[in-house]
């Protein structure tokens, strides 16, 4: 089943990580460009994901999962190999309005974390729905290798044309006008 692209804010918005190794790792990564308040909650931490944390102020806390840490919570991502407890937290997410990412598990997912690429406000998702995570990272590089240098003065001179002009069609064609003329092989 495909699944909906949707871009959402995370700056400011609480986001819970219940375990400590490789996985947890990289979601947090994955994180941090988006500016989230994170929490990491796990029994056990590798050396990198805490050096991780520590790098970044992260706050972490060294014990089992307890119900109360949804408390809040805008996201919850489960990094931990036990389908037991991925499931228990899915459950009891589901009248909290807590959007869940229990890793390798799709039955306990309310979304999946896209392979992207980012270059200031340019952001692009892309993502086999879960199915083919590998093609997902393959078309990420083609996709990374073959967008233009200067993509961040690109998308600078289109927020000042934009900025420039009052809302409405003249606008709208100005600024496509240009984008095609900044796009032109």
């Amino acid at each position: 089943m495909a699944l909906f692209p949707m871009f959402v804010s995370l700056e400011g918005k609480k986001v819970l990580v219940v375990g400590g190794g490789a996985v947890a790792l990289r979601k947090i990564e994955k994180l941090l460009p988006f500016k989230p308040e994170i929490k990491v909650i796990s029994k056990e931490f590798s050396e990198e994901t805490l050096n991780l944390i520590k790098k970044h102020n992260i706050p972490y806390e060294k014990r089992a999962f307890k119900p109360s840490d949804l408390q809040g919570q805008f996201i919850v991502i489960v990094a931990v190999d036990d389908i037991k407890l991925q499931e228990e937290i899915f459950r009891l997410t589901r009248d909290k309005n807590i959007f869940v990412n229990a890793v390798d598990s799709p039955d306990y997912c309310d979304f999946i974390f896209p392979a992207y690429v980012k270059r200031e406000d340019v952001v692009i998702g892309i993502t086999s729905s879960g199915s083919a995570p590998g093609l997902s990272a393959k078309i990420r590089k083609h996709i990374e290798k073959n967008l233009p240098q200067n993509l961040e003065q690109i998308l600078k001179q289109v927020k000042n044309l934009r900025k420039s002009l009052p809302k409405g069609k003249e606008r709208q064609k100005k600024v496509l006008q240009l984008v095609e003329e900044l796009f032109k092989d």
